[in-house]
């Protein structure tokens, strides 16, 4: 890539949350391959369940805006490597309930070569502290199936408490596992982030 183009592409980087090894950007359609390419990587899409093959079309469809009275029912950042300089996966809140005031957090970290390095509890940490600081959540939660060990284990470690087990409740690669059901309330977050 020619410094030129690098630098132009840097330029069209817009983080909303900084953090220390990654920024959270919004979403940009000249990625929409790269997020096609992660969810139909055969050992990404393994702990995100995504079973449905996703073409480029589909892909470009989340970047649409949505018509101004129709409330979102997803929020997706694009997690951005600054050292690197570069995309590497994505995090967000979908089945938001409004009035309620409750999400599901997701995350999806695409590049395998940055997995184990840290950079899905940053993430995390920064997805929840927007999702209680100025959304107003009430409470995030989480689903993790038994074989996704790392999620289990980080789950816990950025305070989640498991509410529940739901048996044999998700079909993986011709098994049945347990999904965990992990919540973490506003009140008890803001005690553990004094």
């Amino acid at each position: 890539m020619t410094e030129k183009k690098k630098d132009k592409e840097e330029d069209d980087v817009f983080p909303f949350i900084e953090g220390e090894i990654i920024d959270l950007v919004a979403g940009n359609s000249k990625w929409a391959n790269l997020n096609c390419k992660w969810m139909n990587d055969p050992k990404v899409r393994q702990y995100s369940r995504n079973i449905w093959p996703r073409t480029l079309e589909d892909v470009k469809k989340w970047f649409e805006p949505l018509p101004d009275n129709q409330m979102r029912e997803f929020i997706v950042f694009t997690v951005y490597h600054k050292h690197t300089k570069r995309p590497i996966g994505s995090i967000g809140f979908n089945r938001i309930d409004w009035v309620s005031r409750n999400a599901n957090i997701f995350l999806i970290i695409g590049e395998p070569e940055y997995w184990g390095k840290g950079i899905a509890g940053e993430a995390s940490r920064l997805m929840i502290k927007y999702g209680f600081t100025e959304l107003n959540f009430h409470k995030i939660f989480a689903g993790v199936f038994t074989p996704n060990k790392r999620s289990l284990r980080a789950a816990e470690k950025l305070g989640f408490e498991k509410e529940g087990v739901l048996k044999e409740e998700m079909y993986v690669d011709g098994q049945y596992h347990d999904v965990h059901r992990f919540a973490l309330f506003k009140r008890d977050w803001k005690i553990k982030d004094d």
